[in-house]
């Protein structure tokens, strides 16, 4: 019981709530900024191409990761996104759209997509207790029948409404329970499809960690819990993230994606806080 409460909360608030919540809203993502370091004697890796189907909690990092690839001496990084708002960007909702669907189909058609990322939750999932998920596993095989080395990730995200929890400890808690029972559907999903790599990571873990140092004055970057992108760490009310939320959400997603760790990369100059710190703390924790 306690595991469909947390997924069934997750569902309320990890996909944006009711649609009442104005999907219009959640269209107007942040800017994505680049970054202005250069990378000092790159490994050349192999690009990858990269299909993000979600909602607005996801895609500012999946915006991210062409030019955090280029950054991290990743050549050919190739992205590709299809985006509803709010509950309607839940693989679930996305996959019964006739329209969307279309779009998703469109993406994987060519054989390309080397990697596919959908996000926390589909309505199934909650009332399954966990257990299945017919839109991702409709997904997954259209994916490999167009290309059979397809891997798949299931971001977690974090919950909406920040200013609603009255600190970092409030605001987590569903969230961190959830990513567990998470991490098992994915395991199951895995031995569904004889062994396909399927994989969770978890960067709303570190929008959390973002807001622990904030509240204990250890974020110099950061002004104000909900404010402009620059200096803030989310944007509106909603929880759309400022930009040093971004940038180190997508450390996460470069480590899911690539497994190239934050600290092998140079220092993100635009920060005076180290957020390849922060990601790596994440990481070592929530894998």
């Amino acid at each position: 019981m306690k595991k469909v409460l947390v997924l069934l909360l997750l569902f309320v608030v990890t996909c944006g709530g009711s649609n009442k919540e104005n999907v219009a809203k959640d269209t107007t993502v942040n800017e994505v900024k680049k970054i202005t370091t250069t990378i000092k004697d790159p490994v050349s890796i192999d690009g990858l191409t990269v299909l993000y189907a979600g909602h607005s909690f996801g895609i500012p990092f999946a915006q991210n990761l062409t030019n955090l690839a280029e950054f991290s001496g990743i050549e050919d990084h190739n992205q590709r996104i299809v985006f509803r708002g709010g509950e309607n960007g839940s693989p679930q909702a996305m996959w019964e759209n006739p329209t969307v669907k279309s779009e998703i189909k469109k993406n994987l058609d060519d054989g390309n997509v080397d990697v596919v990322i959908l996000i926390c939750c589909s309505e199934e999932l909650i009332e399954s207790r966990g257990q299945s998920d017919q839109a991702i596993v409709e997904i997954i095989e259209f994916a490999l029948s167009k290309n059979t080395e397809t891997r798949f990730g299931l971001a977690m995200p974090w919950i909406d409404f920040p200013g609603n929890y009255k600190d970092v400890n409030d605001h987590r808690s569903l969230t961190d329970m959830g990513y567990l029972a998470y991490k098992e559907f994915a395991k199951s999903l895995s031995k569904q499809f004889n062994g396909l790599d399927i994989f969770t990571f978890y960067h709303g873990a570190a929008v959390y960690e973002l807001r622990k140092m904030f509240e204990n004055g250890k974020l110099q970057d950061v002004k104000r819990l909900i404010g402009p992108k620059k200096s803030s760490l989310f944007t509106d009310e909603k929880g759309h993230t400022g930009d040093i939320a971004n940038d180190t959400g997508s450390l996460i997603w470069l480590k899911a994606i690539y497994d190239i760790n934050p600290m092998d990369i140079p220092k993100i100059e635009k920060y005076e806080t180290d957020i390849r710190e922060i990601a790596s703390r994440v990481l070592r924790f929530y894998r």
